[in-house]
């Protein structure tokens, strides 16, 4: 919806001059070619809620998402923002201090929990990456790699619920 009211936004000002990196490649879009979307699908899991969503790689991260509006955004190491997922119009976002993490629900702090450092463990050619975090239970996030380098599997506490979200390619 916000593409089809960006591109009626550039018809009406035709003249005018708008540069944008995002704009630049939402209009990139529509000027290549239909790449395989399956190559980039990935299951998301979260409190009973199951959805297809398709990686996209920002500046910030890499956004997760799909046409009914779940959206994820995931820094490399952590699940950043996280909206939609049968949470309704709640977003939820978390940021990362020394050995803490904050939830957020809009501004509003919802926990804090404290986290480890990040630890390796290579197994069957695979690196598992693991964060041990302490709330009001103690959890593990995770993150999957394959022998290629690429993150196969992540699953984190994203909010004060203690369910975990997981993420996991399917192709």
């Amino acid at each position: 919806m916000r593409i089809l009211i960006i591109v009626a936004c550039l018809a009406v000002l035709g003249g005018c001059a708008i540069q944008s990196s995002q704009l630049s490649a939402v209009m990139g879009f529509f000027s290549t070619p239909t790449k395989d979307l399956s190559l980039h699908s990935w299951s998301v899991k979260y409190a009973g809620y199951e959805a297809i969503v398709y990686a996209v790689n920002l500046p910030e991260g890499t956004l997760f998402s799909n046409q009914a509006g779940d959206q994820i955004l995931f820094d490399g190491w952590a699940v950043r923002r996280v909206s939609g997922l049968g949470v309704g119009d709640l977003a939820y976002q978390n940021t990362d201090t020394a050995s803490q993490r904050s939830f957020l629900r809009g501004v509003r702090t919802i926990a804090v929990h404290s986290c480890d450092e990040w630890k390796q463990k290579d197994k069957s050619g695979k690196k598992k990456f693991s964060q041990l975090c302490k709330g009001d239970k103690v959890y593990t996030n995770s993150i999957l790699v394959d022998e290629g380098g690429k993150i196969i599997v992540i699953q984190q506490i994203v909010d004060d619920r203690n369910e975990p979200l997981i993420l996991t390619k399917l192709n």
